[in-house]
């Protein structure tokens, strides 16, 4: 009797640290929303509008699942994992068509050296992005609604993370393009970025390059650019937001390239600012507002703008749930015809994490 007490005692230290040792977790979120959206053209002298009111997943942020886990491997180092995976709370679809993982797929190492990242990862260029950007960086974000698109995630890539060093850390990846042929070269993804995050301040600096090997627009705009293949673009951001208790102030200046092997010495051009304000009015209750601008040239000769503003009003129910209202609005105008795009669109949504 006491040899199996003492054998289930042993037994019982052991799974102890192991499980110290290795932990994975499931987690997620869950956003939905009902809201209204209203489109409003004037093309070629031709106006119209639309209204379409429809219950939403993802206007606040990403409705989502993943897993991620790490294994203590002795000495300071460390294996580490995360898989995860964007779907459409209102129909239960899958975010993307054909990809288990869509948002995120990695495994990698960290230790004192930093961190690597092998698989599919956020670009350094969006993580900058987003830890400075208005109206809390929701989906319905004034600078989502007007900027450049641009790729925020590298599939076979491989990306490293500095440590933090007094508050100022970097990170730097690459995507290995696997579509070259005969014809062409291959596509290819850089991103780098330094930031600094102390106490109220935090600043960002960061720079993408981009190279498609697929027929696309160097940028989508009213008068549309099309048919460029292959296609490059870089982005070059520096961002920032300091923290004076009342209210966060917010602000962002963007500038994009875009070029084509097709068409030499053709440069498209998009000049971008953003600011914004988050103000905590209670310990539950916090609005956001921005604004955003993107000014589109091509060869030197303006082509068009895009502006808008958003408002977002966010009240906590609990440290994992919260309810919001959001209203955004956004016009995107040719500069060589009177042509337009308006969109204005509110939202009333719940977002539970897990």
């Amino acid at each position: 009797m006491k040899k199996s007490l003492i054998a289930l005692a042993v037994l019982g230290s052991v799974a102890g640290v192991a499980q110290a040792q290795s932990s994975v977790t499931l987690y997620g979120l869950i956003d939905a929303s009902i809201g209204s959206n209203k489109t409003s053209t004037s093309l070629g002298g031709v106006t119209a509008s639309q209204r379409v009111t429809s219950l939403d997943s993802g206007n606040f942020s990403t409705s989502r699942f993943g897993l991620k886990g790490t294994e203590d491997l002795g000495g300071g180092l460390k294996a580490n994992f995360q898989l995860e995976q964007g779907f459409n709370a209102d129909n239960g679809t899958s975010q993307q068509v054909g990809t288990a993982f869509n948002r995120q797929s990695w495994v990698g190492l960290s230790g004192g050296f930093g961190e690597v990242q092998l698989g599919r990862a956020w670009t350094p260029y969006d993580d900058t992005r987003a830890m400075a950007n208005d109206t809390f960086n929701a989906n319905s974000a004034a600078s989502f609604r007007t900027w450049v698109g641009y790729y925020d995630r590298t599939s076979n890539g491989i990306r490293y993370n500095t440590p933090s060093f007094g508050g100022f850390s970097a990170a730097v990846a690459y995507a290995l393009g696997e579509d070259e042929t005969a014809a062409n070269s291959r596509s290819s993804l850089t991103s780098f970025s330094l930031n600094y995050a102390n106490g109220p301040l935090v600043v960002g600096f960061a720079h993408q390059g981009e190279r498609d090997n697929s027929a696309s627009t160097i940028f989508d705009d009213v008068s549309g650019l099309v048919g460029l293949s292959p296609s490059k673009r870089t982005y070059t951001l520096l961002n920032g937001s300091y923290d004076l208790g009342v209210v966060k102030l917010i602000a962002g200046i963007n500038h994009v390239k875009g070029t084509s092997d097709a068409v030499p010495g053709a440069e498209a051009k998009a000049k971008e600012f953003n600011i914004g304000a988050d103000f905590p009015l209670t310990s539950a209750l916090a609005v956001g507002v921005g604004y955003a601008q993107s000014k589109l040239e091509f060869n030197g000769t303006d082509i068009g703008k895009a502006k808008g503003y958003s408002v977002l009003a966010k009240y906590s129910l609990s440290k994992r749930t919260f309810t919001y209202a959001s209203l955004n609005h956004n016009k995107f105008s040719d500069a060589a015809t009177s042509d337009y795009i308006k969109n204005t669109g509110f939202a009333l949504g719940l977002q539970h994490s897990f």
